[in-house]
């Protein structure tokens, strides 16, 4: 079966491949034939391959449940897609996979929206009102969610929490801002009123951008202060610098809006890291007495990871590991500097964590610099653009510009210093932001 027919049958599955690494449960492939459980195991196994970018593994994969049963595309979504979007509403709330006008989406103008909602009141939930049962204003008390169960309480009389005025809440999101921002952004998506308090004020934008944008490293500031004296670093102010660290001296060049900055101009995340996944076919030499017609061709597939850090540090691995042996290790303070290794074939050099240096431009082109890569008389430089990814998660994707080894001084008498040496992009990929829940700014 060729690869694109596989592509094209898997690709029916990709809005559900969340859901599609879900453990099943015994009683769901019990029903089916031992055959038919095998086909869908497999197909399974194959989505989750491909979701990591192993293409040559999830072909294989494919190919094996295809042979098993010639239909399991079309099995797999009758047996277990029900079943798993079930789990997801149960777990994330019953608007989890019901689809959208994406059209009306495109030509919602959401600030206005969340605008509208400034003087809507939230209302406690009551059991006996039908019309609360769906109702995104109501507030629904279930033992605060500490058990994880589905069932709803009553909760009258009205919760305390329901007369705090609004001011105390925008204090309490300023917290999370800073302690959790995942927990202030979900905390906003929960009724139409915590909408506006999270995302309709201007204070809650203001304290992100001060938050994001003070811990880049600018490259206009780090030229500035390389061509000073440490005597005159030492008396340089804020607003001397090319990009000021405070940000009331910038948002005028954004619309004096906050969220329009935010939206517009680019930095670099901390609470992941950027992989790239790089696959391409190599083609191999046919057997001793093999009649075919053909070399045999295997798809190679390697990542690259970048991890960074505001005190104008990264690191970086290149491996043919999945994402998930390499994200728990990838950090500066490893000790060795060297990742276990799941693969017997997979070198310690294949495996070593690079240290660098990076810098990102005022139009987001990111520069790295690594003096002590892989190659030892070489130093190398990665130029990358901050785009976003889909035209919805903005600066979620490192694209590549460019990519050179300049050469170092190894001898007093070497005469190759300097020299420069281009590698070629064409194999490469972008790079895509992963937000990894156990990674902190520095940790």
């Amino acid at each position: 079966m060729s690869t694109s027919l596989i592509s094209s049958r898997s690709s029916n599955t990709e809005d559900i491949r969340d859901s599609s690494m879900i453990e099943p449960e015994n009683g769901d492939i019990g029903q089916l034939s031992e055959n038919d459980a095998q086909a869908i195991l497999l197909f399974e196994e194959a989505i989750e391959k491909e979701s990591h970018g192993k293409m040559a593994d999830a072909v294989e994969k494919y190919r094996s449940a295809f042979r098993l049963n010639d239909q399991v595309d079309l099995l797999y979504r009758n047996e277990k897609v029900p079943h798993n979007i079930h789990k997801l509403k149960q777990k994330h709330g019953k608007n989890t996979a019901r689809r959208i006008d994406e059209a009306a989406l495109k030509d919602m103008d959401v600030d206005k929206l969340i605008e509208s909602y400034e003087h809507i009141e939230a209302q406690a939930f009551d059991p006996s009102n039908p019309s609360h049962i769906h109702d995104g204003l109501t507030i629904k008390f279930s033992g605060l969610g500490l058990d994880n169960h589905e069932e709803i309480a009553d909760v009258s009389p009205i919760s305390p929490l329901m007369n705090m005025s609004a001011f105390i809440w925008e204090q309490i999101l300023e917290i999370l801002l800073v302690t959790s921002p995942q927990s202030w952004f979900n905390f906003s998506i929960t009724c139409r009123h915590n909408a506006f308090l999270g995302f309709g004020n201007k204070a809650m934008w203001r304290k992100l951008c001060f938050l994001v944008y003070s811990k880049q490293v600018y490259q206009e500031n780090v030229e500035y202060l390389e061509n000073l004296t440490l005597e005159d670093r030492l008396k340089v102010q804020d607003c001397d610098l090319p990009i000021p660290n405070n940000q009331h001296l910038v948002v005028p060049q954004y619309n004096n809006s906050w969220k329009y900055m935010l939206r517009h101009r680019p930095f670099i995340k901390y609470d992941g890291c950027y992989i790239s996944v790089v696959n391409y076919y190599s083609e191999g030499g046919k057997g001793e007495f093999s009649s075919s017609w053909s070399n045999p061709v295997r798809t190679i597939t390697y990542f690259r990871y970048l991890r960074f850090y505001p005190d104008g540090t990264c690191i970086k691995v290149l491996s043919v590991e999945d994402p998930k042996n390499i994200v728990p290790y990838l950090s500066k303070h490893t000790e060795s500097g060297l990742i276990p290794s799941t693969t017997e074939s997979v070198t310690k050099d294949s495996q070593k964590i690079y240290t660098g240096k990076w810098t990102i431009s005022s139009s987001g082109e990111i520069t790295i610099e690594i003096a002590n890569g892989s190659v030892p008389y070489y130093r190398f430089f990665y130029q990358l653009q901050i785009k976003p990814l889909g035209g919805i998660y903005r600066h979620n994707k490192l694209a590549w510009v460019n990519y050179y080894a300049v050469r170092k001084r190894m001898s007093d008498n070497d005469d190759r210093e300097g020299e420069i040496t281009n590698f070629s992009l064409k194999k490469e990929k972008a790079f895509k932001f992963s937000r990894v829940r156990s990674y902190t700014v520095d940790n």
